[in-house]
């Protein structure tokens, strides 16, 4: 990502540091190319991480879930984890003989986990931190008051989502679970809003001491939280009543496993999750057998949280590509976002302030199964751009060396993660109006009310529309 241009403006103090700048995206805004949608040979994109020494195991019967307990404390292993409903348990301390040993026992598969960078790597990009000068907490939904709105939040303008503040509930009763980096809960513009019983980590083998907290030491998670709901200090969300939970699935590094991101989901549903939002997300070949396997087991769990009423929504990812083409031609799907039951994002962003419903360069599309929908990711960086064609959002105190530790800063960054966050806040918005609905209502009210784009193979169902999904009854 290219060096931002230092902004400075009244009320407004900014420096410059290097970091990460977001789940981000390479910063170029054109139209979808032909010539670009496919790489030369699927390794040219796609990093499909490494294996871990943990094993998902997968029981045919909860009648063998005990049996196999023995096996592993036998074999030398241990099971760190179990998703009961699913027979499903994670384990540990396996040689590879004693893996085989496990897997040839009848009723029992088992998959290798992977290690992926499902963010960016924090020292990859240039971070630009703007600090604001001491607003008030905004009162009730209506967060037109928040410091930077009318400059720098055009991404709730686009969607409608100030509209939506007043004639709705905003959110009220609504808990969305954010699986990330973990959060900043002293944040001025989160204080209060994550709810301290359903935030921590979920990292089953810890790679940093950081690995052990909820709190945000790499900053993803807690940018994307305050999109979703916030205090309206010094940045507006969509759904300013909305209750936060956190889940660290992923580590300082941006680092996760699909065994940390199934817990993840599981354990989001299991304390109550109206909406799940992931702005994460990794590449998997689906022919390769293992990761057939460990696909067949997040399905499963993502169809756990669905049947339990969750909306789940995930980021469409950043390569750039029609993932439907990608799919076709190596048999590579993006996960989570391309999953069943689960909305998948792109990102907008316009170019000097102007066009603000072109598909930015990075976002990964296609209509078929790449993306349902988009919102705005923000494009920035881009020639004859300004430094508001970006998202801005909250800081964490815990990153950049100690950079935010003011509480009341905020960064500028563009990617389909901050698209997704969007979409998750219109979802609360949604249910909190209406009152519990089927979860195939919601989603349908939020897709069939998205303003179309052309052509339909690229933008899905079009751009979230936040006030139009509001007014659906879902009847």
């Amino acid at each position: 990502m290219k060096r931002h241009t230092m902004f400075t403006a009244q009320r407004l103090a900014a420096i410059g540091a290097l970091a990460a700048m977001a789940a981000c995206s390479t910063d170029r805004t054109t139209a979808p190319n032909a010539t670009r949608l496919l790489p030369s040979t699927p390794s040219a994109a796609f990093d499909v991480g490494m294996e871990t020494g943990m094993y998902v195991v997968k029981n045919g019967s909860a009648g063998g879930v005990s049996a196999t307990r023995t096996s592993v404390a036998a074999l030398g292993g241990r099971v760190v984890r179990e998703i009961k409903p699913l027979n499903v348990m994670y384990v540990d301390g396996l040689s590879n003989a004693a893996a085989g040993q496990l897997a040839a026992t009848a009723g029992v598969t088992m998959y290798r986990d992977r290690l992926v960078q499902m963010i960016p790597t924090p020292s990859s990009f240039n971070a630009q931190f703007v600090s604001e000068a001491g607003g008030a907490k905004a009162q009730g939904t209506d967060q037109s008051s928040a410091f930077f709105f009318n400059t720098y939040q055009w991404s709730l303008k686009v969607t409608r989502a100030n509209l939506a503040w007043t004639p709705s509930n905003g959110g009220v009763g609504e808990t969305v679970c954010v699986l990330d980096t973990g959060v900043d809960p002293g944040h001025n513009d989160l204080a209060g809003r994550v709810n301290p019983t359903k935030a921590l980590s979920v990292i089953a083998v810890p790679r940093f001491a950081s690995d052990l907290t909820v709190l945000d030491y790499n900053f993803h998670g807690t940018f994307v939280s305050a999109q979703i709901t916030s205090n309206g200090v010094g940045t507006a969300s969509v759904a300013p009543n909305a209750t936060l939970c956190a889940l660290k699935v992923l580590s300082e590094d941006g680092g996760g496993t699909f065994g940390d991101v199934m817990f993840g989901i599981y354990y989001a549903a299991i304390l109550g999750a109206d909406v799940i939002n992931m702005s994460l997300g990794g590449y998997a070949d689906i022919n390769d057998p293992n990761n057939a396997g460990l696909l067949y087991v997040l399905q499963e769990v993502i169809d756990f949280a669905r049947n339990r009423g969750v909306l789940v929504v995930a980021a469409s990812g950043n390569g750039g590509y029609n993932m439907d083409d990608i799919k076709a031609a190596f048999g590579f799907i993006h996960i989570p976002s391309m999953m069943k039951n689960v909305i998948s994002v792109g990102a907008t962003g316009p170019l000097a302030q102007a066009n603000f419903d072109a598909l930015t360069s990075y976002s990964n599309f296609g209509g078929l199964g790449g993306l349902d929908l988009v919102a705005p990711g923000g494009a920035g960086g881009q020639a004859g751009g300004v430094l508001a064609d970006y998202i801005i959002s909250a800081c964490s105190r815990y990153a950049f060396a100690g950079a935010c530790a003011a509480g009341n800063r905020y960064l500028f960054g563009n990617g389909t993660s901050f698209a997704s966050p969007i979409v998750a806040g219109a979802g609360a918005v949604v249910e909190s109006n209406v009152g519990t609905m089927p979860i195939g209502k919601l989603e349908t009210c939020i897709l069939s009310t998205a303003k179309g784009l052309y052509p339909g193979h690229v933008f899905g169902k079009g751009r979230l529309d936040v006030r139009s999904a509001s007014l659906c009854s879902g009847k």
